[in-house]
């Protein structure tokens, strides 16, 4: 029996290590080809650098200045990179990739433990190839890392609290996990996983548990990991920490829209069907059944995944300021939702169930990317669109008589070859929209010369080139003053007026960037002056002022 025992350990390990390389390499797979981009991932990507070469581990900066964006894991991870293997966009994109692959594992160890081998697999597998999976795997941005820690503070906990392998010790780890959450993201990192727990423990109406949960020493640990930086912060910099950290970023992101248009109530449901492609439908029909099934109603693990999607769909929900990213931490019980529904379909060869509520989808979402790859490649991309219909024309005559297993297979393998071709062609190009390499070129022509950017910024340019140019701010009647809790405070770019910047260095010495769309309130507002057309590049013309 002991025997036995470690060669299923041994098995688990493998697959484990296994799943882990097999989805990192996924993920980094053609990352080198994708640039920065703005507005989000140049943020931290630029931050990141200029912590490695300014040696100030201790206080995020950008532009040279103090930023309270987000708490320091995420830079120090990214930094950690660029000082191991350079400054690189393949570097950049390491940290997401490697926390993918870990949380990948994550799922698979956790549906291992508590729901058997073969649900676990298929977990990893609708998880790791979920739509906001596969990009947030490639994102230089702090949602995959807090992602794994979040993950890991629930399913420690709830191995603590079932009493898994005999010990109550997996408390310790919740601890640590919450503690890195914190880290990474900040507060929430500890008030969303607290919830559910909290939640959970009500229903279930166990509140005994409490004395099991070494809460003492594990606020010790959580406190020895998540304050120090939090401390040496506030030390450093006093209440504008505070004020701008937990004032603007949490407290007005909780309380006042930064995007208004998205603050509808369907926002999140939209958000779901779109992050869980081709496995949306599938999921859903998995989630209905679960909850109209008696036995696992009854059960404690899918009690806490309902809880655990519950509360962060409906404290997101809540939230005036939406995002894209917030609810991906459901993923990780929504896959599992859905891997053990997939199992008993392959069990019962519901092949039907398979191919209409999966393969529909995957043919829809490759429809999608036919008309992606269409726009973004233009003439470029026949190739791709020829290799997507093939894909998509080959796996449905495959399938057709096949056992539900097959065609589950098939439709993976074609799913995983779409990613492919989208990482490689696709991808890059649209990242390309939204990055500035061009500008950063430019600011090197004119690294002689002052440069501003009309009524725009864009980061990835300063991260190219590491100039950094003043961003120009039109005069316009009306405009707001600016109260300390307010959005404008988290933009920290050197930005002047129009008039200032053109008085304070010699005409011929400035450069100013402006926008296609902006071209004609520029010279609206620079009627004094004499202006020579440089260049055309693009959407940006570059003016200089003449004397």
């Amino acid at each position: 029996m002991a025997v036995s025992v470690s060669l299923a350990a041994a098995r688990s390990r493998q697959i484990c290590v296994g799943l882990f390389f097999a989805a990192f390499i996924s993920y980094l797979l053609f990352s080198h080809l994708v640039p920065i981009t703005d507005p989000v991932e140049s943020n931290y990507a630029l931050t990141a650098k200029e912590m490695v070469k300014s040696g100030n581990w201790l206080s995020p900066q950008i532009y040279g200045q103090v930023w309270f964006d987000k708490p320091v894991f995420f830079y120090w991870l990214t930094a950690l990179a660029y000082k191991i293997f350079g400054f690189s966009d393949l570097a950049a994109r390491l940290t997401p990739a490697v926390f993918a692959g870990l949380g990948v594992v994550l799922l698979y160890w956790f549906m291992g433990k508590t729901a058997g081998q073969s649900a676990a697999l298929l977990a990893a597998l609708v998880m790791g190839t979920s739509l906001e999976y596969v990009l947030l795997a490639k994102f230089v941005i702090t949602d995959m890392v807090l992602f794994v820690f979040n993950s890991a503070a629930l399913v420690f906990f709830y191995l603590g609290y079932t009493g898994a392998d005999g010990t109550k010790r997996w408390y310790y780890a919740m601890y640590i996990s919450m503690a890195l959450a914190v880290l990474t993201k900040g507060p929430v990192g500890l008030l969303l996983p607290g919830l559910v727990m909290l939640i959970f423990i009500a229903v279930r109406r166990n509140w005994a548990e409490l004395r099991n949960m070494s809460i003492p020493v594990g606020l010790f640990l959580f406190a020895a990991i998540a304050l120090p930086w939090y401390g040496a912060m506030y030390y450093a910099h006093g209440t504008e920490f505070i004020n701008t950290f937990l004032g603007v970023h949490n407290y007005l992101r909780a309380t006042v829209s930064e995007h208004p248009k998205d603050n509808v109530f369907y926002y999140y449901i939209v958000v779901f069907l779109v992050s869980m492609l081709p496995w949306a439908p599938f999921t859903a029909k998995a989630m209905l059944a679960t909850a109209k099934d008696q036995e696992k109603r009854n059960s404690s693990l899918w009690l806490f995944s309902f809880i655990w999607i519950g509360v962060y769909f409906i404290f997101y929900s809540l939230m005036a300021t939406k995002y894209l990213t917030y609810t991906f931490p459901t993923l990780f019980p929504l896959a599992m939702i859905t891997g053990n529904y997939l199992e008993q379909m392959l069990k019962n060869n519901k092949k039907s169930t398979v191919l209409y509520w999966l393969g529909i989808p995957v043919i829809i979402s490759t429809l999608a990317y036919l008309a992606a790859s269409q726009h973004y490649l233009g003439t470029k991309g026949i190739v791709v669109i020829v290799g997507l219909l093939l894909l998509t024309v080959v796996a449905w005559q495959k399938i057709r008589g096949k056992h539900a297993k097959y065609v589950l297979t098939l439709l993976c393998v074609c799913q995983t070859a779409v990613y492919t071709i989208l990482s490689f062609g696709v991808f890059p190009a649209m990242a390309e929209t939204k990055s500035e390499r061009e500008i950063a070129q430019s600011l090197l022509e004119y690294s002689d010369r002052q440069v501003g950017l009309y009524e725009f910024y864009s980061t990835s340019a300063v991260y190219y080139s590491g100039k950094i140019p003043i961003k120009i701010v039109a005069a316009k009647a009306g405009r707001a003053p600016q109260t300390e809790l307010s959005w404008a405070s988290k933009y920290t770019m050197p930005t002047e007026s129009l008039a200032s910047f053109v008085t304070k260095s010699p005409k011929n010495s400035i450069v100013i960037i402006v926008p296609e769309q902006q071209r004609k309130q520029f010279f609206e507002e620079i009627t004094d002056s004499n202006v020579k057309l440089l260049k055309t590049s693009g959407k940006f013309s570059y003016y200089q002022l003449a004397d």
